[in-house]
């Protein structure tokens, strides 16, 4: 089947909100070139389970593109429609099994040597697309290094570099004031998916009072049970003969939520298979918590867009082989050090997230050694690779911060 000849019926296999949207957008789909159509299908699959964001995002994308006028939209859509399909993939299924196509997809544009075209075109094209106004404030606060010999000069360079150094933290009250600033925020902003901490080991905090804030908060621990089950999922293909990296890699990505009973962890369909994929897609989620910090704000500044977001990067145990560490997760030696790096270069990289959905002038971040007087801030009112000696509180920081 080719896009073109969609009809209604043949979505009736979706859920009742992705099939509505099909329907709704069924014109645009139609226009849609075989290689990338699969793609949408992808993301309106999941509409049930999106956050907010995503919903809004897909919503918006859609609508900027049935809006163009035709003559533009088939000059944007003629690179995609350049790119050629074998008879095996323009055969496949992929209106029920739109993930299967685009995995395949990508073995034929990486094989054929069009991967380059592909993305290419696919950036333009969606480079098209007008980026709602976000003038929303948001904050980003990050700790690490627990543990950890957090003397060295260098710590916390990269970040250091983008703001002021603070050397004179007040650190009996850091973590029970950002703390006290994450609860505020969820209090007075009810937004839905829109406040979050994450922790790599123990919570700093009891749970937020029901009905009294829109915070989302879990850790490594807390979700252990998941990732136990995932663990024996991969240890149980490690066992095959025919095992491998790509046998792992799909195996992985077709586990849902049901599979790891991750109803028992939360009765919110969203928070269940976003706690599933931390696990079935990213990276090293499943043997190192920092890993699991790291990938978990990525995710969340990529689809949920929060307004505010506390990571909490805690010492992760030491490395291992991958079959040991699947077979034996609970590891006894922890690795501070090793955790420290992990934990700058995650920190690092949270901020850039953070600042690209963020519009300039409306981010403050702060990331602290936890545990020492060390910090970095980085605000609408820090100069560049400044340093301070002042004896502040986290509360103090923030406010120089923001300017106020």
């Amino acid at each position: 089947m080719k896009p073109d000849q969609l009809q209604p019926e043949n979505f009736r296999d979706y859920s009742p909100v992705a099939r509505a949207f099909t329907v709704q957008n069924l014109a645009l789909l139609r226009r849609l070139p075989l290689s990338i159509c699969p793609s949408f299908l992808v993301q309106i699959s999941d509409l049930d389970t999106c956050f907010p964001r995503e919903r809004i995002l897909l919503q918006n994308q859609c609508a900027a593109l049935e809006a163009m006028q035709p003559g533009e939209l088939d000059s944007l859509l003629a690179p995609i429609r350049a790119i050629t399909l074998p008879p095996d993939i323009s055969a496949m299924n992929w209106v029920k099994a739109p993930e299967l196509f685009v995995e395949r997809l990508s073995e034929v544009l990486w094989s054929s040597g069009q991967i380059n075209a592909f993305h290419q075109a696919s950036r333009t094209l969606f480079a098209a697309i007008p980026d709602p106004a976000d003038g929303k404030e948001r904050l980003l606060l990050i700790a690490l290094g627990r543990g950890a010999d957090l003397s060295r000069r260098s710590l916390l360079k990269k970040l250091a570099r983008r703001g002021l150094r603070l050397e004179a933290l007040q650190t009996n009250t850091a973590a029970q004031q950002m703390i006290g600033v994450l609860r505020q925020r969820s209090e007075r902003t009810k937004e839905d998916y829109g406040h979050w901490y994450i922790d790599g080991g123990e919570k700093w905090m009891a749970p937020a009072q029901q009905g009294k804030s829109s915070l989302i908060e879990t850790s490594y621990t807390e979700l252990a049970p998941l990732r136990d089950h995932l663990l024996q999922r991969m240890q149980d293909i490690l066992q095959q003969k025919k095992s491998g990296a790509e046998l792992m890699r799909s195996a992985l990505a077709s586990t849902g939520p049901s599979a790891l009973d991750s109803d028992k962890l939360s009765s919110d369909p969203v928070l269940q298979r976003f706690y599933t994929e931390l696990f079935t897609k990213g990276s090293g989620t499943q043997v190192f918590s920092t890993s699991f910090v790291q990938w978990s704000g990525r995710e969340l500044t990529r689809r949920a867009k929060p307004s505010t977001l506390l990571l909490r990067y805690a010492p992760r145990q030491r490395y291992r082989s991958l079959n040991e560490m699947i077979e034996k997760p609970l590891a006894d030696a922890l690795d501070p050090e090793s955790s420290l790096i992990d934990g700058e270069m995650g920190a690092f990289y949270n901020w850039i997230e953070m600042n690209w959905i963020s519009a300039p002038g409306k981010l403050t971040t702060l990331v602290w050694a936890e545990g020492s007087q060390r910090a970095v801030l980085i605000g609408p009112g820090t100069q560049p690779n400044t340093i301070s000696h002042q004896r502040v509180t986290v509360l103090e920081a923030l406010a120089f911060a923001q300017g106020s």
